[in-house]
């Protein structure tokens, strides 16, 4: 009882304290966590979701809204996805091994026992689910089992215990939408990073029909997120298809005929590209999220009539984690988040429009008051574009002469949202400003904006990043000499360009993962990955000495400044050598280089224990080049 009570007082003691003079260590971010990925099992009787409590993302229920969580997956490694089957108490749970992507299937009943492995664990094969039917009688998955280059179609029987492979071509092929009848499956067929088709595969005819005709080479398009509507005779999906932002589309199976429907959101919203749609199980609803400059807003819809219909204002958070619906329809789960916390699920009950939460995020000991909201800021790049760019400011300290941290994402096709970071509540609490950029080649801008640093046009978006420096100094409120770029994925090699092309404007850079050599990297990345980045970097057999150009490594005796350089051992994306050549570079030439290397990782850190090692370093690293400087 006095240990109770004692922790009682110990979390006022943490609510009551000012956050302006509070300076909270990494550790306690690190340990604010929330929950994602819910699921309804198959009664209602549950709600699953994931969450990193344990130092890995395992699976977790509840009964009920607010009840105590229980955890249901014990594994040693993350697990990277689950889905609950819509009609038996069993749930499928991928996982791989290290970081390495190479997934295997599990079955399980819904409270983590008779756990059994379903695949074939084979070097260098992985498998992708795709979904139930809705009948829970099998399920979909793509897999490179055949052929390391390409991706197949198979379904796996839940009664006779079997794997059937339902479709095959040399191509990257992705199921999609079944059938309420579970006769015909959307496959998706992937040839670049911006263009794909829909094919519409019949099981009892074995017939494959196109249904996205469109020129693939002079007017690229992308088709995402297909559902059936309930008679299984339409289809809807969102493309971007002659247009430049992704709008909802509706396809009739049996005349061929394509509709646009109007809906209320593109009202404001027609030049924003729709980023999620969602469908309840009887298709009755559909709810939609718009990517308001990385902004979310949502929308729910009555397919019937097209009338909207009104959701809670709790609800409509400018940033949504998740959406799902209860199997029987009655209710929904959002999950949304803010600057101010870590995803958050709740429920809504439709038909007494009341909102339950269901999890509550763990915040560390950290103050949320202490947090800092981001403010959308634009600036104009070399040639006039605008780039827009999320700045944090701190709240407290000196708010002159700032040190501050270019963060860049990856992709290149991703985007800077809005929502939440410990590391930058960190950074921030510490002193520091951040500024996320969307340079060109971003993603939520449409797509000719997402194309503007394909190929030969790769160092025009590290020109953007140039230029945010020169709209940095304008502001009055940053120190020039004190400014970091960190970046992961293609961010860490946006991170080694910027520090090659540009050294004279960087303090420090922090890598991760980052791209080092693009020839490489490209003869290195895993088979099943390289047509596809083919298209957005260059071709080995045609782009040869373009690739070379752009590489930071064979411009490794430009860089000033400290470099930090981190990576996981089991990278299957950027092999870890990409790491080690450029670390091995800067110090034969007397630079100054530090290299971290986890081995129980792949393209990322993801365990706590290696976030526990790497970020105090790189806090360490980052205090003493720029903020101490």
């Amino acid at each position: 009882m006095k240990r109770l009570v004692s922790l009682f007082f110990l979390l006022i003691f943490f609510v009551s304290c000012p956050a302006v003079s509070q300076q909270y260590a990494i550790e306690q971010y690190l340990n604010i966590r929330g929950a994602s990925s819910p699921e309804y099992s198959f009664d209602n009787s549950r709600i699953y979701f994931t969450m990193s409590v344990t130092g890995t993302i395992q699976l977790w229920n509840v009964k009920e809204p607010g009840s105590w969580p229980n955890q249901v997956t014990y594994f040693k490694d993350r697990i990277t996805g689950y889905s609950p089957n819509p009609k038996r108490d069993l749930i499928l749970v991928e996982k791989d091994e290290g970081g390495s992507e190479y997934d295997q299937f599990f079955l399980m009943n819904g409270s983590g026992t008779d756990l059994k492995m379903i695949t074939d664990p084979k070097p260098k094969v992985l498998y992708g689910f795709g979904r139930w039917s809705d009948d829970g009688s099998f399920f979909t998955y793509f897999s490179n089992s055949r052929s390391p280059y390409f991706y197949d179609i198979y379904v796996y029987d839940v009664d006779r215990m079997s794997h059937e492979m339902i479709y095959s071509s040399d191509h990257s092929n992705y199921p999609s939408a079944i059938s309420p009848d579970g006769n015909l499956i959307v496959i998706s067929r992937s040839y670049t990073t911006y263009d794909n088709d829909l094919f519409l595969l019949n099981r009892k005819t074995g017939e494959i029909k196109l249904l996205s005709t469109h020129d693939n080479f002079n007017d690229p398009a992308e088709f995402r997120g297909a559902s059936f509507d309930n008679t299984g005779k339409k289809l809807y999906f969102s493309t971007n298809l002659r247009n430049d932002f992704f709008r909802i589309c509706v396809y009739d199976i049996e005349s061929g005929k394509t509709e646009y429907p109007e809906l209320s959101y593109q009202n404001k919203y027609r030049d924003r590209d729709l980023s999620g749609m969602f469908f309840s199980h009887d298709r009755s609803v559909m709810l939609l999220i718009v990517n308001d400059e990385g902004y979310d807003r949502l929308f729910m819809y009555d397919l019937a009539g097209r009338k909207e219909i009104r959701i809670p204002e709790q609800l409509n958070s400018s940033s949504i984690t998740a959406i799902k619906f209860s199997r029987d329809n009655s209710k929904l789960i959002i999950g949304i988040n803010s600057y101010a916390n870590p995803s958050v699920l709740y429920e809504w009950e439709i038909s007494s429009n009341t909102v339950s939460q269901i999890t509550y995020p763990s915040m560390g000991g950290v103050d949320p008051a202490s947090f800092v909201e981001p403010e959308l800021v634009k600036y104009r790049s070399f040639d006039g574009l605008e780039i827009p760019a999320f700045l944090y400011l701190p709240k407290s300290g000196n708010l002159k002469n700032l040190p501050c941290i270019i963060s860049i994402h990856g992709g290149p096709e991703s985007q800077a949202t809005y929502g939440f970071s410990a590391v930058f509540q960190y950074f921030l609490n510490a002193g520091y400003a951040i500024i996320e950029p969307n340079v060109r080649g971003s993603s939520g801008y449409g797509k000719k904006f997402a194309s503007l640093d394909n190929v030969k046009a790769r160092e025009s978006s590290v020109k953007d990043i140039a230029m945010l420096v020169d709209y940095l100094n304008s502001r009055g409120d940053i120190d020039p000499s004190r400014i970091a770029v960190y970046g992961g994925s293609y961010g860490g090699y946006m991170v080694l360009a910027c520090m090659t092309l540009y050294p004279e404007l960087f303090a420090a850079g922090v890598d991760v993962v980052g791209i080092s050599n693009f020839i490489t990297f490209m003869q290195n990345t895993a088979d099943y990955r390289r047509k596809n980045r083919e298209s957005e970097y260059g071709s080995l057999e045609t782009d040869t000495e373009f690739l070379k150009s752009i590489s930071p490594l064979n411009k490794v005796d430009k860089i000033r400044s400290p470099l930090m350089i981190i990576h996981g051992r089991n990278d299957p994306r950027v092999p870890v050598g990409e790491a080690e050549q450029m670390h091995k570079a800067i110090i034969d030439r007397g630079g100054n280089s530090e290299l971290l290397i986890y081995d129980d990782e792949g393209h990322g850190v993801a365990k706590m224990k290696n976030k526990l090692d790497m970020y105090p370093k790189v806090i360490r690293f980052l205090d003493k080049y720029v903020k101490n400087k």
